[in-house]
């Protein structure tokens, strides 16, 4: 081997070899922490020496057959046991204060324990601690609390952070995948670490909105912890598309807190079902905030991808350069993470409220007993919501009042507030009465579309406000009395320039006051009709003038409106005169048809018809009837039903009469007429379609031979009793030339009456057509009288005639 080489070699080992050390430094870094409290412990209680208490570890570690590491962290932790989140859900969903959660997690028997260390000879009283009171964490929960403490310390990345919070803590509980986020000032997620998430993930995840419902956004929301079963994730995140981020069957979000401040979340993800208890929740729950602030250490010195803190100078010195007053507010939460209050952390310079008080008078205290007066108005709970959805707010020129030291101090604001890290970030500028004013002023000029203007005489100029500009089509000023009086006549349209021009030659002649109307072309070459109204300004002689003043407003959608209104009265008379021909037409020929002449009376039978119109609807509708006694002596008995309303459905309804009267002299039976009928609307397509009921009644047989054709059957009376007539087969007239339809014949008795009616009889708007049927059979029973005229008249009482949307046919025969 050459000496170039050799050197080289020596120099890879020489590398590889100081690599090693230094990574066993690291690890050794990382186990260091808790043997030096376990030594700690030890002086204290043995009152030996540091080099005696290692040994003593050591000796203990060789008698149980365990790493010294894990027997110093046994040991620190049956002394010091972590603090309790009293807030961490246990298997009902209450916390340990008594308050319930909607975050429980699962439960189940809690998962084996490793023996505790061998007992030190002096027991020492553990420190006092907040949250004492709350139930014990087992020993080695503690023990693993201490090892990961120190080996997070070691930390130097937010990965690294990550990997050593699963290999040290999470492991042991079976956690498979680790994800950190922190919380950015507009209240959404960025990812910051993970361990054991596939690369494809992370790419998709840098960055989660503040609006996004996932368990990690609601546990950074709500302050508490979320679990969720894969199972159930679709059911309660259906908004999800695509792979979670972290991995899992059982999947657990966690707040990061370090004391009150919230900076992120923490989700872990188990490979498969995990069930947890109360003292795993606690553990995991004192992981989380242990991970906080070695997340912060981590992120912060670098000076990149750490929460942006309030207290930062840098930061504060950009709010203080702001003319209007800012105040962070940080929530303050209930125990079941209910935003509850916000507490002040930071005013900056401009900061004065209603009552003269600056950012140092209100910096720390709780908003809700600084400011009752908003907790009444409710403006206080908006900002609440704020807090709580991480949803904007916002409100122009609202009126607050608040009473302080007894004074009563109100002023008009414009109040904007938005997410901002654990909180929110609230500022305000306050109106005075003038600038209210004229804002208002301002607001309804625009809205009318209305406009100010005065012409000054001597020197001649034109003041005008800027919704005269916009009036004009012409670009803003930024002072008045730049419109020249030659620029403003240009825009009138020039039709009407030489009356507006006599019209100003009045004014100033000595006319107090005029309006009138013009128009004028925009620059953009549209054209808008102006209604202007002046007045003169007197001079101190009689008859001078100092200027003319007035408004301007443009009218040209109201005299639209007005011209489309006078058209459309215009039509609609036209269209009332045109009905009304069209109803006395169909009233004519409606008369003309009832009139014509049915034969000779048939023997042995009594006959009785009703039109009755609808009682609302101007227009004829198409129901008619024909009673017709034929040479043979039978008697042809029609009703029908012309679809539609009005002259055409009148039209219809004489030429389906006059065809079947023609039709039935061919001694057809009303099987054939009804398909002779059908075949002639299909053939001449009038547009429109019908139904009927056909039957020929031979008195002297005593038989009625009857079809229909979609429509209700006849009425049959017999003995007192009521009832329908069983339907044969029969389509409506006019669908389908093919159709086929079928007769039946009925015997009858002296005395049956059979009654054959149109739909409008017994169908209404605010019934089912199966009760006015029934009611139709009752007011025929209870009729006992002899007469048939009496009968229908009843009956038309008893089913409320007439109906308000159809007109009623009604024929009855009666053999005697």
């Amino acid at each position: 081997m050459s000496e170039p080489e050799s050197e080289s070699a020596r120099l890879r080992a020489t590398i590889d070899r100081l690599r090693g050390e230094v990574e066993g430094q690291r690890r050794a870094m990382r186990t260091r922490a808790v043997i030096e409290q376990a030594k700690g412990i030890l002086i204290e209680r043995i009152s030996c020496s540091p080099d005696a208490a290692f040994g003593h570890l050591v000796r203990l570690s060789q008698d149980s057959n365990r790493k010294l590491a894990d027997l110093a962290a046994d040991l620190v932790g049956s002394v010091a046991p972590p603090d309790h989140d009293e807030h961490v859900p246990d298997a009902d969903g209450h916390t340990a204060d008594g308050h319930t959660t909607g975050a429980a997690p699962p439960t189940a028997a809690p998962p084996p324990t490793a023996g505790p260390s061998a007992p030190p000879e002096r027991p020492a009283p553990a420190p006092a601690r907040p949250g004492a009171g709350a139930p014990a964490v087992r020993g080695d929960f503690a023990a693993r609390y201490h090892m990961a403490a120190s080996a997070l310390a070691s930390a130097e990345s937010p990965d690294e952070l990550a990997a050593l919070l699963t290999e040290v803590a999470l492991a042991p509980l079976g956690v498979g995948a680790v994800a950190l986020t922190v919380l950015e000032p507009d209240g959404a997620l960025r990812l910051v670490a993970s361990h054991g998430v596939p690369s494809h993930q992370l790419s998709q995840w840098q960055r989660i909105p503040p609006q996004t419902s996932l368990p990690l956004t609601d546990a950074a929301r709500g302050g508490t912890t979320v679990w969720v079963r894969r199972s159930e994730f679709g059911a309660r995140y259906p908004d999800l598309k695509g792979e979670d981020l972290v991995p899992g069957d059982t999947v657990c979000a966690l707040p990061l807190r370090t004391g009150e401040r919230l900076i992120g979340a923490m989700k872990l993800g188990w490979p498969g079902t995990f069930r947890a208890d109360r003292a795993t929740e606690h553990h995991l729950s004192a992981l989380a905030r242990l991970c906080a602030a070695q997340l912060l250490r981590v992120l912060v010195p670098g000076g990149e991808g750490g929460p942006v803190p309030a207290g930062e100078p840098w930061f504060r010195a950009v709010l203080d350069a702001l003319l209007d007053p800012v105040l962070i507010l940080h929530t303050v939460r209930a125990p079941e993470g209910k935003v509850t209050d916000l507490r002040v952390v930071h005013a900056n310079a401009a900061t004065v409220d209603l009552a003269g008080r600056t950012g140092q008078d209100i910096t720390g205290r709780l908003l809700g007993e600084l400011y009752p007066g908003m907790v009444a108005s409710g403006a206080f709970q908006h900002l609440l919501d704020v807090a709580a959805s991480g949803v904007p707010y916002r409100r122009e020129a609202e009126q607050y009042v608040e009473i302080v030291g007894g004074a009563v101090h109100g002023s008009t604001m414009t109040l904007h507030a938005t997410p901002f890290l654990d909180g929110i970030l609230v500022s305000w500028r306050t109106h005075d009465e003038q600038e209210r004013r004229e804002q208002q002023l301002a607001q309804a000029q625009r809205l009318a579309g209305l406009g100010t203007w005065q012409w000054e005489v001597s020197p001649a100029r034109l003041d005008c406000s800027a919704e005269v500009f916009r009036l004009l089509g012409l670009p803003e000023r930024p002072a008045p009395g730049t419109l020249a009086p030659a620029e403003a006549e240009a825009a009138v349209a020039p039709a009407d320039r030489a009356a507006v021009r006599a019209l100003a030659e009045r004014l100033l002649g000595g006319l107090a006051s005029a309006a009138f109307e013009f128009r004028v072309i925009r620059a953009d070459g549209a054209v808008r009709t102006v209604r202007a109204i002046a007045e003169t300004v007197p001079g101190s002689r009689d008859g001078d003038v100092l200027a003319v003043r007035g408004v301007i407003q443009d009218v040209t959608a109201w005299r639209h409106t007005e011209w489309a209104l006078a058209d459309t009265r215009a039509r609609l008379a036209e269209q009332v005169r045109r009905t009304a021909v069209e109803h006395r037409a169909v009233r004519a020929l409606r008369h003309a048809l009832t009139d014509v002449p049915g034969g000779p009376p048939a023997r042995n039978l009594d006959v009785a018809a009703r039109y009755v119109p609808a009682g609302s609807d101007p227009q004829v509708g198409g129901d008619w009837y024909d009673v017709l006694t034929l040479p043979d002596g039978t008697v042809l008995t029609v009703v029908g039903d012309v679809s539609g309303h009005g002259l055409q459905a009148a039209a219809g309804m004489a030429q389906l009469r006059d065809a079947l009267r023609g039709l039935a002299f061919t001694d057809a039976g009303p099987d054939r007429l009804l398909q002779l009928l059908n075949r002639m609307l299909c053939h001449l397509g009038g547009g429109f379609v019908a139904t009927a009921v056909c039957g020929r009644l031979d008195p002297a047989a005593r038989t009625l031979t009857w079809a229909r054709a979609g429509h209700l059957p006849p009425l049959l009376v017999h003995d007192g009793v009521a009832r329908y007539l069983d339907p044969p087969p029969g389509p409506l007239l006019g669908a389908d030339p093919a159709a086929v339809h079928r007769s039946t014949v009925l015997t009858l008795e002296p005395d049956d009456l059979v009654l054959l009616f149109t739909d409008g009889l017994v169908e209404r708007r605010d019934e089912g057509l199966d009760r006015g049927l029934g009611r139709l059979l009752g007011a025929v029973e209870e009729y006992r009288a002899p007469g048939l005229q009496g009968c229908l008249d009843h009956v038309l009482r008893r089913l409320r005639a007439p109906n308000p949307d159809d007109d009623i046919c009604v024929v009855g025969v009666r053999l005697t």
